[in-house]
């Protein structure tokens, strides 16, 4: 239902849109950052004296570890929870409804398991571009 959107629309109709001005500088910089390869909180983790203020923020916003784990292709490596850690902001909404897992470790491969190699171009304008002898919208049950 995204109420960040109707919230956002809100806002602007009752004239305040220098909140939603400001309010988009921030999400689109967090939710950059989470899904960015820079692992720039991989680089925090390892001052040991950051440590307090890193476990706030990795409960607190996207971080690329926490939200990177949503991405893992391969549920049995330990790492991917793809049934969890869906904030893209907040990510404490997640600890609050216990779908958090923190692990502070990044999955090896990302995408959604059981599926066939397509191209990018197939990912971006399906249907227009198909993979040859692959029926992509009923893929077979493994």
């Amino acid at each position: 239902m995204m109420p960040g959107i109707w919230l956002s629309a809100l806002l602007v109709y009752l004239g305040f849109g220098w909140v939603y001005a400001v309010y988009l500088v921030i999400k689109l910089s967090v939710i950059m950052g989470a899904h960015s390869s820079v692992r720039w909180d991989a680089a925090l983790y390892r001052i040991k004296w950051l440590s307090p203020l890193m476990w706030v923020i990795e409960r607190t916003i996207s971080t690329p570890s926490t939200h990177s784990m949503h991405h893992g292709r391969h549920k049995d490596d330990g790492v991917t929870h793809y049934k969890g850690n869906f904030g893209n902001l907040l990510f404490f909404w997640d600890v609050l409804f216990g779908s958090a897992k923190i692990s502070r470790q990044y999955p090896q491969e990302f995408g959604v398991e059981n599926l066939p190699e397509i191209s990018a171009a197939e990912q971006l304008v399906w249907p227009l571009v198909r993979t040859k002898g692959v029926d992509t919208a009923r893929p077979e049950k493994a």
